[in-house]
């Protein structure tokens, strides 16, 4: 039997061990989600969103109204805005969608739950860009005789 040298030893050594591991499994992504919690005089309101969203899809947005006195409702309403540039070289945000609400009222020492859906589509039902848009919410809080009305939102980054 002919004798290899070292170097080709070496090289079918590295091969053999590469060939014969067994590859990793491929990572496996969960979805992450954040609780983006508004305080209020008389409680709080909490929007869950996801890190991302595919485009696309149809995105559930949950929402807990927490009343710690008094009342809070709503969603009274829910919009998509995207943020940008104007010509002038200001900040400017333009309506995306009006988002259909099943306003909650929860009272002192109660949690009620809502949920607000989108398409990700605007106003004419096309499909959105890629990009981060926001989800601005109106909740009404009324407590010892006051009303005032509050907004809240959270970051929808589609991807």
């Amino acid at each position: 039997m002919p004798k290899l040298p070292a170097k080709a030893l070496l090289a079918l050594a590295v091969a053999a061990s590469c060939t014969a591991a067994p590859l990793p499994a491929p990572a496996v992504r969960t979805a992450t989600t954040f609780v983006i919690p508004t305080e209020l005089p008389n409680g709080r309101v909490e929007i869950t969103v996801a890190a991302s969203y595919a485009l696309g899809t149809t995105i559930t947005v949950p929402i807990a109204i927490v009343a710690t006195r008094g009342t809070i409702t709503g969603p009274l309403k829910a919009r998509v805005m995207a943020s940008g540039i104007n010509e002038a070289g200001l900040p400017a945000e333009v309506l995306v969608r009006d988002l259909a609400v099943a306003p909650q009222t929860a009272t002192a020492g109660t949690r009620r739950m809502t949920t607000l859906t989108w398409d990700t589509r605007d106003a004419k039902g096309v499909v959105v860009p890629a990009d981060a848009y926001s989800l601005v919410v109106e909740f009404q809080s009324d407590e010892a005789g006051a009303s005032r009305p509050v907004m809240t939102g959270a970051t929808l980054e589609l991807r």
